[in-house]
């Protein structure tokens, strides 16, 4: 008897260190094979639901640590396979109840409900709200006449849960640079997504639970997961600077109620973007709402440059020997045709002057002197022009960024359009990088990261032809079609742009649909390079030196006093 109960025991004992065994090889099979099970398991079982919940999302801030995006814990409503609940009567009570509750859209509610999804969020709230909420859902199914609960169960098809939301403490500012998080707390946009791994701590996402046939959940929690440490998003963007570019912006879009505004900022030596806000802009509070307008204008969209690509033309010819600085350019009284159409300068200066020096040409914003100009370069050395300021190839800061659209060169009539910026379009933070390169002589990647080492190169450009072109961008605002950005205290140097858009359906440019430009530096030994570009403005005299340029002498001397720049002008 007593050998039997020991063999009893000993097979006991046996039986449960095997299956000790096989569980512990079990969760370390899960944990290394986890994600490839769970989606076998969604293979084989058409109603097998796989639920990811969201990890906690690192901050994003400005270079001196003020947040601009932040994540907290909070509870949410949510169903699971609601579809298959077919009790209308329950269905109108929970939207009753959960709205009364949550402060929700009944109606709104109820179209949720019409879904065929396998999982649908319904509505957030406070954590500390949760057993509040769980008691409310479970009421639904309470009938007080029969003092009891009755089926079919609403409560089995609806939980509440645990995540982590983003906020965004400043609603739109920056909205189009920094995107947005989508309810399963993956990037939906902006620099949310481009920097996700790094948000979040890693790449693997932890299969939490699965939903089978509504008979609970599985969960496959590993054994040691590995540490997934969330940093911190330091951007190089000023708070400071960023909410007078944000006001800025609003005061363009009040007075030329305009299709788009791009404003950009960047430190001329190191290049980091201190300021960049796009309209339209969206509240990332509020994803659904503004959809359409998520994406970030500044790299997305291409804009021909108009005469903001004179600089770099004349700036080319000098430093090829070209032309000199005192070369006369033939302007024939601001007229000239190019494939039997006639171009004509719009600056009554211009229509008095047969011949033009290469200062003028930019301070006038000559057309005719551009295109004799750039008729005098071969098709090689118009590629060579773009290489060199690397207006041929995107800087890749942000993801997304649309690499430029440039003409056959080869072809005569598109060198001389694209000598005033028609048949060549680049996207915004392309055509200020490129800027910034002229005016400094070295090409600088811009960046968004505070972190984030310069990665700056050489031009091959003479110090004296930088020179020439920052003291003639200079007189450009001093004297020339620029004057409105001039301010008292500082020199302020740049170009005006009015660029005419192509109309597809007249095939065509039109004369009505205008995107204008001011791109210029400041002090005159540049601190700060900026753009405002401001497409389809609707008014009168609608030109780069009134639309643009007044806003970018506003851009000055708010930087000046969050700064304390110096005044350079004596």
């Amino acid at each position: 008897m007593e050998r039997s109960f020991r063999n009893k025991v000993l097979f006991i004992a046996f039986a449960f260190a095997l299956l000790s065994a096989v569980a512990v090889g079990r969760l370390i099979y899960v944990n290394l094979k986890g994600d490839e099970i769970v989606e076998n398991a969604a293979r084989s079982f058409k109603d097998v639901t796989i639920k990811v919940l969201p990890r906690y999302r690192a901050a994003i801030t400005d270079r001196h640590g003020k947040p601009l995006a932040l994540s907290y814990p909070v509870g949410y409503v949510f169903t699971f396979k609601f579809y298959a609940f077919k009790d209308e009567e329950k269905k109108r009570k929970l939207a009753r109840v959960l709205a009364r509750l949550l402060n929700l859209d009944e109606r709104e509610l109820l179209k949720l409900f019409e879904l065929k999804r396998p999982s649908i969020e319904l509505a957030t709230f406070p954590l500390e709200r949760t057993e509040e909420v769980a008691r409310a859902i479970k009421s639904v199914d309470y009938d007080p006449k029969k003092g009891r609960y009755e089926k079919p169960f609403i409560s089995s098809f609806v939980n509440v849960g645990e995540k982590f939301e983003r906020f965004y403490p400043h609603g739109r500012l920056a909205s189009n640079l920094l995107g947005f998080v989508k309810k399963d707390g993956s990037g939906g946009g902006g620099l949310e997504y481009q920097f996700e791994e790094r948000l979040l701590g890693g790449k693997k996402r932890f299969v939490r639970y699965i939903l089978y046939r509504d008979k609970g959940f599985l969960f496959l929690e590993p054994l040691d997961e590995e540490e997934l440490v969330a940093r911190e998003l330091r951007l190089s963007l000023d708070f400071r600077l960023q909410a007078a570019v944000e006001e800025i912006k609003r005061e363009i879009v009040r007075k030329f109620r305009p299709k788009k505004v791009v404003v950009v900022v960047m430190e001329s030596k190191t290049g980091k973007i201190r300021a960049f806000t796009t309209y339209p802009d969206f509240d990332p509070n509020r994803t659904r709402v503004y959809k359409p307008y998520t994406r970030n204008f500044g790299t997305v969209d291409l804009f021909e440059p108009g005469s903001t690509f004179k600089p770099f033309l004349v700036a080319y010819a000098l430093e090829k020997g070209i032309i000199g600085p005192r070369t006369l350019i033939k302007i024939d009284y601001g007229r000239t045709v190019v494939h039997r159409k006639t171009l004509r300068d719009p600056v009554s200066y211009l229509r008095k002057k047969k011949f033009i020096t290469p200062e003028e040409l930019l301070v006038y914003s000559s057309n005719v002197g551009a295109v004799k100009l750039g008729l005098r370069l071969s098709a090689a050395q118009f590629k060579e022009l773009l290489s060199l300021f690397r207006l041929d190839e995107t800087p890749r800061v942000l993801l997304g960024e649309t690499p430029p659209l440039i003409a056959d060169l080869r072809n005569e009539v598109n060198r001389a359009y694209a000598s005033i910026g028609q048949g060549l379009s680049f996207n915004a933070l392309h055509l200020l990088s490129s800027f910034n390169a002229l005016v400094t002589g070295r090409w600088v990647k811009p960046s968004i990261l505070e972190d984030e080492e310069p990665e700056v190169r050489p031009l091959p450009l003479s110090p004296s032809t930088v020179k020439w072109v920052r003291r003639t961008l200079v007189k450009v605002v001093e004297e020339g079609t620029g004057r409105r950005a001039k301010t008292e205290l500082y020199f302020v140097g740049g170009k005006t742009g009015t660029a005419q858009k192509f109309d597809a359906r007249l095939k065509r440019y039109s004369n009505r649909k205008l995107t204008t430009f001011f791109v210029g530096f400041f002090p005159s030994e540049p601190r700060f390079t900026a753009l405002i570009l401001v497409d389809e403005p609707k008014g009168k005299e609608l030109y780069g030196g009134t639309v643009a340029a007044p806003f970018f002498k506003k851009l000055v001397e708010k930087a000046a006093v969050i700064y304390g720049l110096e005044p350079d002008k004596r």
